[in-house]
């Protein structure tokens, strides 16, 4: 299975970055192929609303360095997003990327029964690390669902570390480090079980 990963953390190896290297160990063990992208490194813009994407292109109308990540999106049977929560939600990185997922829709899109350029049944991974406590974010996901619903992501999981605030402290979050493999293994594996009960 194609997999993207976004990190979205401006800190390089920090909780989220490590949460996605634990959740892509699994997954590639498990036969995903997998291009991944640290988002700090990249120059891009948000959406700038220039519509071509509506109206005479299949694709974003700016050509910059997230160009070739949305490619690779659009093939991906599994995209994985990784972000610190930064002021409420997903860091400034991940989001501005995000907001040009507009581009998979199709122009007709508000009307449409088929939404999306992209085809449907794909997974999409939160790997979420805050500071704070269980009982602030949890619907950080649930905010974007109807959006990659829309997109063909109708598959949508949710990994979540609570109180990892300094550098390292996913480390000793291994509840949260096995539900990270387990929600690997039910993406990856769930195919391969599915065709030998089949045989």
């Amino acid at each position: 299975m194609n997999t993207v990963c976004l990190l979205g953390s401006p800190r390089r190896d920090g909780n989220s970055d490590t949460l996605a290297k634990v959740f892509l160990e699994h997954a590639e063990v498990n036969g995903a192929r997998i291009q991944k992208f640290s988002l700090s490194d990249l120059q891009y813009n948000g959406c700038r609303n220039l519509f071509e994407c509506k109206t005479g292109s299949e694709h974003c109308g700016q050509t910059d360095e997230l160009t070739p990540v949305l490619a690779a999106i659009s093939q991906a049977q599994v995209l994985v997003l990784a972000s610190p929560v930064y002021f409420t939600s997903v860091s400034g990185q991940l989001k501005l990327a995000i907001d040009r997922f507009f581009s998979f829709f199709v122009p007709d899109y508000p009307t449409a029964s088929q939404k999306s350029r992209l085809s449907g049944g794909r997974h999409v991974v939160l790997l979420q690390t805050q500071g704070e406590p269980e009982d602030r974010y949890a619907d950080l996901l649930k905010s974007f669902s109807a959006s990659f619903t829309g997109l063909g992501f109708d598959k949508q999981h949710l990994v979540r570390a609570c109180g990892v605030r300094n550098p390292g402290d996913i480390g000793s979050s291994s509840s949260v480090l096995d539900d990270c493999k387990k929600t690997a293994e039910s993406i990856y594996l769930g195919p391969a079980l599915q065709e030998i009960e089949k045989d």
